[in-house]
């Protein structure tokens, strides 16, 4: 399944790209952003002008059980291997469940870029694929999963936006 969604953000992209790559973005965004339970990274690694990270989320869980079987929060919890470009203001990702079980079925990969729009606004456009690879008896169940963790991963990005935009606001101009 293909996902989209572009966002306006209150920085130019220098201040945007700044506020992504700053440590101390992560502990505010956790202690800003209404469904993440967890934020941690794992690796941040500067090689030129490409920085490589691998972070560890664990959102809030929509679903408290499927049938009799409970949900364990953990299910919800993925791993982003992330590069992201200074050049081209490019991140490529991947995001893998931490769940054994969920990441043979779950695909996430994507692109996230940044435009300049002018006026301090940036453009943040992401898009990407998701799919869910499972028997297929079970087709079905894929049919109304993936819409749902596209719905609850864009909940996600539409939370951080006004993090980011207070982020910049208050951290990066504040130097």
């Amino acid at each position: 399944m293909h996902f989209e969604k572009t966002q306006y953000i209150q920085g130019t992209v220098d201040e945007v790209e700044r506020a992504l790559l700053d440590e101390r973005y992560f502990p505010f965004l956790l202690q800003h952003h209404g469904v993440l339970l967890e934020l941690q990274p794992q690796e941040v690694r500067v090689d030129g002008d490409r920085v490589h990270r691998k972070v560890r989320y664990r959102p809030k869980p929509v679903i408290s059980s499927v049938g009799p079987k409970k949900v364990s929060p953990e299910w919800f919890a993925f791993i982003e291997t992330s590069t992201y470009d200074k050049r081209t203001k490019q991140l490529t990702f991947t995001n893998t469940p931490t769940s054994h079980t969920i990441s043979k079925m779950l695909v996430n990969t994507g692109v996230l870029k940044l435009r300049d729009l002018g006026n301090g606004q940036t453009e943040r456009k992401m898009e990407g694929e998701l799919s869910l690879k499972v028997p297929f008896l079970l087709k079905p169940v894929a049919m109304i999963a993936e819409p749902l963790i596209k719905t609850e991963g864009l909940k996600i990005l539409d939370g951080e936006l006004p993090v980011l935009n207070r982020f910049i606001a208050e951290v990066i101009r504040a130097k």
